[in-house]
């Protein structure tokens, strides 16, 4: 796979290292670190997830620790490429325009570079999906694609939550939804956190 996709990549990763480096300062566990994260949060957190430690990722600091324990992405672009046709066909223009900024023709290799699909191994970490069921920015048919490559390869425990009726951004208000969204998560957190 190429090179990373954006500089939001590569920060994230930064913040990734510095957290594992410092969290114990700040009452912490640098022993168990997950990630989340919503809409391009939930690509970037799935994208951090499935390239640990991954030089090209991580100019400057390749030798930093940047493996997580669990990682939650909510509502994400799972596959910049479409390669399955289960993504909106009209996001390619903007994710030329204004995320990549280049056109998918002239660097194939790094659009699916920026794509967490291309990274599912079998050493993906433990990871709860999440995606509303009437999400109409990015289709749920995504996530249950990307989610369904994690199950069919993964060593590790991976779970899919699609919410009925859910649209994109549904944790934004603590709706009843919102909360036991919340409570599930923690519960997921901790159920790895004690099999580690």
């Amino acid at each position: 796979v190429g090179e990373p996709a954006t500089a939001d990549s590569i920060d994230v990763k930064r913040a990734l290292a510095w957290v594992k480096a410092n969290v114990d300062r700040y009452g912490g566990d640098p022993g168990f670190v997950a990630i989340t994260g919503g809409s391009s949060g939930g690509h970037l957190s799935a994208l951090a997830a499935l390239t640990p430690n991954e030089a090209a990722f991580q100019p400057g600091f390749e030798d930093a620790d940047t493996s997580i324990d669990a990682a939650v992405p909510l509502y994400g672009v799972y596959d910049f490429i479409n390669r399955d046709g289960t993504g909106r066909a009209d996001l390619e223009e903007f994710l030329a325009e204004i995320v990549l900024k280049l056109p998918l023709a002239d660097d194939p290799e790094r659009w699916d570079a920026a794509s967490p699909m291309s990274w599912v191994t079998a050493d993906a970490p433990p990871m709860m999906v999440i995606h509303g069921g009437n999400d109409s920015l990015f289709p749920v048919e995504q996530a249950r694609s990307f989610a369904t490559r994690l199950l069919e390869v993964s060593a590790n425990p991976v779970v899919f939550a699609e919410l009925p009726g859910a649209q994109h951004g549904f944790d934004l208000f603590a709706s009843p939804r919102a909360l036991l969204s919340a409570s599930a998560v923690h519960r997921f957190l901790e159920s790895v956190r004690q099999a580690s």
